[in-house]
């Protein structure tokens, strides 16, 4: 059972889990979307994990065969509501219109989704939560304009007051004009203007001349040369336009009140609609980073496999990172050169955990897979801490200590430079003794490590791999892969040497290097030989299986097309057959017809004459062709020609272009030659030019086209007899029909035509009779 509980802080900041939330924030417009983003957290409960990722798969799945849904930028209405929950509060006019946009984004998404979420789970709850109403969202745009501004047909009173308040601002407006456009004043105006001051409207008069018109001074410049002056003759009239606006401003907060009481009967059904509308962005911002950076969701195991893993921080950076495989049983130990890729391998694997239990997909190949776990746990980079006078070995030592005692065997450790800043041998002993702790624990382990000792230790231990990042001898370069089953031999020396150091001073040291040492590193570089070769083995194997999957793949698909070919051939023969015959009936029938008429019994004699001086063509079905060993031959009905290997009874063994079939030698014929056929009086196959229907269908032809196929197809169906034919012209623009009948009108033979019936094609087809 896993623990209930969160995953440290520092480990998040560690693996910079907030840096990666606040690159995918970036994908969404919205604030509110960007706030829940930046507040995700892993979930540690299996249950609470499987819900997010599974929500997370049904919004992917919809949004891989839609392509989008339809919710960009969407009002915080987050103050709104707080305000709508108390009582007799009342919103303003822009407050009620950014709930009515919240409804109507609500009523977009549930038609959207109504035929989308039958069978998804989490999806459909969300989708269930949002409230719509056409008429709340009626009622607030007959009130409230695009502007805000509440409407003068929302009360019966409105229209009527500011109607009168218009009349009194002109009567206003017009007094004052006309004192500042007096000649009398002209030396007391300090400006031509009529403004505003304490909601009345005033002018701008001289200091000093201030007395000179009657009137109050409501207010001053700052400069105190210019007073502003309500004159006496309009004092009234502002009265009452005061009067007015109060009365204005209460019936406006009545529309308003009102309004407000409407919404704040539905208050929990809005709250619950909002939190929906930020959840779906949230997960349509998940799916456009998914979708960018083609990221799955691995499937859960009980050991990390991440296929072509990308560092998802990286990747949103655009820096440059080759994808890693990233295998880890129970506990891995990964050597190589500094900056070789391994640390990033254990910031990927931590990352990807902590996303996958957030329910974010990673960017890894389909068939990775990666286990459920309680947390977390990171010794990565330089501990020091000079706040708690730490050095870098004490940092190590303190962070470790307190993993020791949090961690479960379901618990993934990274320690990258197993206990550095000490002595290597004190350091290598104090790190095989962690190993070992954390074995006994039973919890998922990735370390990193130039020690050699740690390494004897992680070879020799069954809990362990190993494996080691790449590097190019030629290139001195590390190639940021990882081999596994791979220690890796240490390339200080070889490095150095490549650089041209000093010859003597490597020899030198070399003495001082451990003879024990040097055995294993010898033995590393021939098992690394060994390996490569092994590799390459496999490789050259892998691609023969590959060849040999095509080849059969190949093989099966030729022998179907024979198949299908051997079934189409006689379905062609029986359909062949009932076409004429039935064709056959239908012309005796109608020659009866014409006998019983008391017509002449020519016609009659003239048919049997006719059909019997017809050659038909009958294939010689299931005879086996004189075919020899060497013979050049082909599949009836295919081009491609192969020649034959062997004959066993009545089957040939054929190469066609190096891929080897068994096929009867009734299949077969001699390439470059006819199929051998013989003619016979009656067969169920009717030769093609023979056949004729009583219809031609003009539809997409030029006019010269259709006129030119038409003559010929009247020529026809008078030679084969028939009175009545139809002439397939479509409607369109009329053009093909107008040809048609203007065709007919100056034809030699005598005929009439007609459109056809309604439920046959109405004026899209002409019925010709021919006399």
């Amino acid at each position: 059972m896993l623990k209930t509980r969160q995953m440290r802080k520092k480990d998040l900041e560690i693996l910079e889990v907030n840096r990666f939330l606040k690159e995918l924030s970036e994908f969404t417009i919205n604030e509110k979307t960007k706030e829940k983003v930046l507040s995700v957290k892993p979930e540690i409960e299996k249950s609470r994990v499987e819900k997010k990722v599974l929500l997370t798969k049904e919004f992917l799945s919809v949004l891989e065969k839609e392509g989008y849904i339809p919710l960009s930028e969407y009002p915080d209405i987050s103050e709104s509501l707080n305000l709508l929950s108390i009582q007799d509060s009342v919103l303003s006019s822009q407050e009620i219109l950014d709930i009515a946009q919240i409804l109507n984004i609500s009523r977009t998404l549930k038609n959207f989704l109504s035929d989308k979420v039958k069978y998804t789970q989490h999806l459909y709850r969300i989708y269930r939560e949002l409230y719509s109403s056409r008429e709340t969202e009626r009622i607030i745009k007959d009130s409230i304009d695009e502007s805000g501004m509440v409407k003068d047909t929302a009360s019966r009173d409105l229209a009527g007051i500011r109607k009168s308040i218009k009349d009194v601002e002109k009567q206003i407006l017009s007094i004052l004009e006309n004192i500042i456009n007096n000649q009398k004043y002209s030396d007391i105006i300090q400006e031509r203007l009529i403004t505003v001051r304490r909601d009345r409207y005033v002018i701008p008069v001289k200091q000093n001349f201030s007395k000179k018109i009657q009137g109050i001074i409501q207010d001053r410049s700052s400069s105190g040369q210019t007073v502003y002056l309500e004159p006496v003759s309009v004092i009234e009239l502002n009265n009452r336009l005061s009067d007015l606006k109060l009365r204005e401003h209460i019936e406006v907060r009545k529309v308003l009140k009102f309004l407000t009481d409407i919404l704040r009967d539905k208050i929990n059904s809005i709250r619950k609609t909002f939190e929906g509308i930020i959840q779906l962005d949230y997960l349509y911002t998940v799916g456009k980073y998914s979708k960018k950076f083609s990221a799955v969701f691995p499937e859960f195991s009980d050991r990390f496999e991440l296929l072509e893993a990308r560092h998802p921080l990286f990747l949103i950076l655009e820096k440059d990172f080759h994808p890693i495989d990233i295998k880890v049983n129970r506990g891995v130990v990964i050597t190589g050169p500094n900056t070789g890729g391994k640390t990033v391998a254990l910031k990927t694997a931590g990352l990807m955990s902590i996303l996958v239990q957030s329910g974010i997909p990673v960017p890894v190949a389909e068939g990775s897979k990666i286990p459920l776990v309680d947390g977390v746990f990171a010794d990565i980079g330089d501990m020091q801490s000079i706040e708690q006078n730490l050095s870098t070995f004490s940092a190590h030592i303190v962070n470790i200590k307190e993993i020791l005692e949090e961690i479960t065997e379901n618990s993934l450790i990274l320690l990258d430079e197993l206990i550095p800043g000490t002595d290597p041998d004190e350091g290598s002993a104090i790190g095989i003794g962690i190993l070992e702790k954390l074995k006994k624990t039973g919890c998922f382990i990735m370390a990193t490590t130039h020690f050699k000792q740690i390494k004897i230790y992680a070879l020799s231990d069954d809990y362990f791999d190993v494996a080691s990042v790449g590097f190019d001898r030629e290139k001195l370069s590390p190639t940021y892969t990882i081999h596994y089953n791979s220690v890796g031999e240490s390339m200080a020396f070889y490095i150095a040497e490549r650089l041209g150091f000093d010859f003597e001073i490597l020899e030198t040291a070399r003495k001082y290097v451990d003879e024990t040492y040097l055995k294993f590193e010898k033995a590393i570089k021939e098992l690394e030989f060994y390996k490569t070769n092994y590799e390459s083995e496999l490789s050259k194997v892998k691609e023969l299986k590959k060849q040999l999957k095509e080849e059969k793949e190949r093989y099966a698909e030729l022998s179907k097309e024979l198949e299908e070919q051997k079934k189409s051939k006689w379905e062609i023969v029986q359909k062949e057959a009932e076409e004429y015959l039935k064709n056959i009936r239908k012309e005796g029938y109608r020659i009866l017809q014409e006998i019983k008429t008391s017509k002449s019994g020519k016609r009659l004699e003239e048919f049997i004459k006719e059909e019997k001086g017809k050659r038909f063509i009958l294939e010689k079905e299931g005879e086996t062709p004189q075919i020899d060993i060497g013979d050049k031959v082909k599949l009836k009905g295919k081009n491609t020609t192969g020649e034959v290997i062997s004959i066993r009874e009545n089957k040939a063994h054929v190469n066609f272009n190096g891929i080897k079939i068994w096929t009867k030698l009734s299949d077969l014929e001699k390439a470059g030659k006819e199929k051998d056929k013989k003619e016979v009086r009656f067969s169920f196959r009717r030769k093609k030019e023979d056949y004729f229907r009583p219809e031609i269908k003009l539809i997409g032809k030029t006019k010269e086209e259709a006129i030119k196929e038409l003559e010929q197809f009247i020529d026809r169906a008078i030679l084969e007899g028939f009175t009545t034919v139809r002439v397939i012209h479509g409607y369109g623009t009329g053009v093909l029909r107008k040809a048609v009948r203007e065709f007919l009108d100056r034809s030699p033979y005598s005929v009439k035509y007609e459109d056809a019936p309604y439920n046959e094609g109405g004026m899209g087809v002409t019925i010709v009779h021919i006399k």
